[in-house]
C-alpha cells in the first residue's frame, strides 16, 4: 500500500484528518503526525476551544499517530531490525533516519496547540472490530518500553535552552483532551478506545500502574458494548496480560490472557457456523488462527516463569529451616544429657538403701 502524501500547503482541516487517518491505518505514523498535527492547529484557531466536541477523533488519532511513531523510532535506537529493512542496504537505513528527523521538524510546531476537524471520516470500523492483529501482537513483545526521543533531538533541545516535550508526552496530553470530550459526549466506545490507547502510552513510558488501571477501564467499556467474539475487546485482553506481564503479575497475565484466547475462538466459532462462508470470512478465520499459537507461547512462558519464581522461594526457604534443624538437634543432645544428670540425682536423692550404706553421700 502506497504511502499517504500530505500536502504541505493545504489548510482543510477534514482534508488533513482525512489523511492523517489513512496515513494512521496503513502505519505511516510521520504522515500521520504532521497531517493530524496541522488539522489539530487549524481546528483549535478556529474553535478558539481546545475541548470543543468535534476535536475528539483528530486528538485521539493523534495520540495513536504519535504513539507509533515513538514505537518506530524506540525500535530504531534498539537492536531490533526495523520494519521492512531486513533486506535494505545501508543507504536505505540512511535515508529512513533522515525521514524520521524531517517529520520530528515538521511536528515541533504542531505539538504545543493541537485541535482537530469536522466530521470524521468513516474509519471507525477499521480501527474498531478489525481487532487484535498480528501487528498488534508482536508491537507488545518487546517488553519494556525505552525512551521515546533521539539523542539528537535531545542535543537540540539543549542548545537551544527548551525542553521540547516527547511524542509519548504529546500523545498523553492530546488523548486526555479526547477522555474529557468523549466523557462530555457519552461516547462510550470512542472513550474505550482512548482509555486503551492511553494505556499503552503509560506502557510505553514504564508506567505500569497507569497502564494497567486505563487498559481495565477502556475494557469494562468495551465488554458493554461487544459481544463475546469480539476481537477489540480480544485484543484489548491481550493488551492487558501485557501490560500485567511486564509489571510482572503474573496470575493477572495469564488470566487476560486465556480471556483472549476465549473471545478469539468464540469468534472463530461465529465464522464457521455461518452457513454460506465468504472468502472473506475464511481469511478472517485463518488470521485468528494464527494468533492463537502466540498467546498460546505466552501464557507458557508465564506458567513456566510462575513455576521458576515459585521454586526459588521455596529454595530460599529451605536453606534457613535446615540451618534452623542442624541447630535445633544440638540443642536437644544438650538437653538430653541435663536430663539424664537430673534423673541420676533424684535417683540419689531418693533411693533409701544408698543414702544408708553411704552416709557421706547423703550428706553431701
Amino acid at each position: 500500500m502506497a504511502d499517504v502524501v500530505v500536502d504541505p500547503d493545504c489548510n482543510d482541516p477534514k482534508e488533513l484528518f482525512g489523511q492523517g487517518v489513512r496515513a494512521c491505518i496503513i502505519q505511516d505514523y510521520e504522515a500521520a503526525v504532521s497531517a493530524l498535527g496541522k488539522a489539530s492547529e487549524l481546528l483549535v484557531a478556529e474553535h478558539k476551544n481546545d475541548l470543543h466536541e468535534s476535536l475528539g477523533e483528530v486528538y485521539l488519532y493523534y495520540g495513536k499517530a504519535l504513539l507509533g511513531l515513538a514505537r518506530d523510532q524506540n525500535e530504531a535506537l534498539g537492536d531490533a531490525v526495523p520494519k521492512n529493512s531486513a533486506d535494505d542496504s545501508e543507504d536505505d537505513d540512511d535515508e529512513d533516519d533522515e525521514d524520521v528527523k524531517e517529520s520530528e521538524e515538521k511536528t515541533e510546531t504542531t505539538n504545543d496547540t493541537p485541535a482537530e476537524s469536522g466530521d470524521a471520516p468513516d474509519v471507525k470500523e477499521q480501527n474498531g472490530e478489525n481487532g487484535i492483529t498480528a501487528e498488534a501482537s508482536s508491537s507488545s513483545e518487546n517488553g519494556k518500553p525505552g525512551p521515546s526521543s533521539a539523542n539528537d533531538e535531545e542535543t537540540t533541545e539543549e542548545q537551544n535552552g527548551e525542553e521540547e516535550p516527547s511524542d509519548l508526552q504529546v500523545a498523553w496530553e492530546v488523548l486526555e483532551l479526547a477522555k474529557k470530550i468523549f466523557e462530555n459526549k457519552e461516547d462510550k466506545k470512542s472513550l474505550a478506545d482512548t482509555l486503551i490507547v492511553l494505556g499503552e502510552v503509560s506502557l510505553e513510558s514504564e508506567n505500569f500502574e497507569s497502564a494497567i488501571n486505563d487498559v481495565k477501564k477502556g475494557l469494562e467499556i468495551q465488554k458493554e458494548l461487544f459481544p463475546k467474539d469480539s476481537r477489540t475487546v480480544a485484543e484489548s485482553f491481550y493488551k492487558l496480560g501485557m501490560a500485567y506481564s511486564t509489571d510482572s503479575q503474573i496470575d493477572q497475565a495469564i488470566e487476560n490472557f486465556n480471556n483472549s484466547l476465549e473471545y478469539l475462538r468464540n469468534r472463530i466459532k461465529t465464522l464457521e457456523e455461518i452457513k454460506l462462508m465468504t472468502q472473506e470470512h475464511k481469511d478472517e478465520v485463518d488470521e485468528i488462527k494464527s494468533l492463537i499459537p502466540d498467546i498460546e507461547d505466552k501464557i507458557a512462558d508465564m506458567n513456566v516463569y510462575k513455576e521458576e519464581a515459585i521454586k526459588k522461594i521455596s529454595e530460599a526457604f529451605k536453606e534457613p529451616s535446615k540451618q534452623t534443624t542442624d541447630g535445633a538437634g544440638s540443642s536437644k543432645q544438650v538437653s538430653d544429657i541435663s536430663h539424664l544428670v537430673k534423673r541420676k540425682r533424684k535417683i540419689e536423692e531418693t533411693d533409701p538403701e544408698q543414702n544408708v550404706d553411704n552416709p557421706n553421700k547423703k550428706a553431701a
